[in-house]
């Protein structure tokens, strides 16, 4: 807690560490948007209590360290990593599957706006170290990305900041609560995700590996479904035997095909 004599004024003062360390923990995986911050210090920058420059100099470092670290471990540990990232994710049941898609499709350009789409730009980068990108383009594309998504975001908040400045009855106390309301809206959009995402559980009958298991060692022959997407086979070749490949998409087209009197399971990445 703060007490009472720290001002929001003196929040606004360590406006540069709070961007370093919220930018780097999202891009680190945490499940901290800092849209909401980006914005806040765009703010900041256009009544001069922060410049933009160093602000965006400060975002696009914090982008390039989280990545680089991601790339590295996505490297070595390929799959593993996938696992744990969506353990975190604000949207754990889509990230591989989408970030898989739009990757294998638009290649190395998907990094200069993968940050802006939620549940890809989680994965997006140990994906494409285990795609065939090549280091050079991966950084190349991941810099742009990087200035893209601090840039845009800045602006918008200083576009919003020097229309504050021409409202002089309310200007202060904007200016002074622009980081608090940066965090209060970051808080309630992690809690929002949240929410959907154990409510997206609960209706979602589940099977774990050793109760799939029991029921082949039985007999009972369940038609198993695979729906990994072939970038993530890259990662993790293996697969149950039995299972038959799908993509998600195929699975709608392909619904014909699944039996109606053996229990069916679907597993992803």
């Amino acid at each position: 807690m703060f007490g009472m004599h720290l001002s929001l004024v003196d929040i606004a003062k360590h406006g540069y560490l709070l961007l370093f360390v919220w930018v780097t923990a999202e891009q680190l995986g945490a499940p901290m948007p800092a849209v909401p911050i980006l914005i806040a210090v765009g703010v900041l920058s256009a009544t001069t209590q922060l410049t933009f420059v160093n602000a965006c100099l400060i975002g696009v470092l914090s982008c390039l360290i989280g990545d680089s670290v991601w790339y590295i471990i996505g490297k070595k540990g390929g799959f593993k990593v996938l696992h744990v990232l969506c353990n975190v994710s604000l949207e754990p049941e889509t990230c591989v599957r989408r970030s898989s898609k739009f990757i294998s499709h638009y290649g190395r350009y998907s990094l200069l706006v993968a940050k802006f789409i939620p549940g890809i730009s989680t994965v997006a980068v140990p994906l494409a170290a285990n795609s065939d990108i090549s280091l050079l383009s991966f950084f190349s594309f991941d810099l742009l990305g990087g200035l893209l998504y601090v840039s845009t975001y800045l602006a918008a908040g200083r576009i919003l900041g020097a229309r504050i400045e021409r409202i002089s009855a309310v200007a202060n106390s904007l200016k002074s609560a622009s980081l608090l309301l940066a965090l209060l809206a970051a808080l309630g959009i992690i809690a929002w995700r949240f929410y959907e995402r154990r409510k997206v559980r609960s209706a979602v009958a589940r099977i774990s590996p050793e109760e799939l298991r029991t029921h082949i060692d039985r007999g009972e022959n369940p038609y198993i479904v695979d729906l990994r997407h072939p970038l993530d086979m890259l990662a993790d070749p293996r697969t149950i035997v039995g299972a038959i490949r799908m993509t998600p998409d195929e699975l709608s087209a392909r619904y014909n095909e699944i039996p109606r009197d053996r229990e069916v399971v679907l597993y992803c990445t």
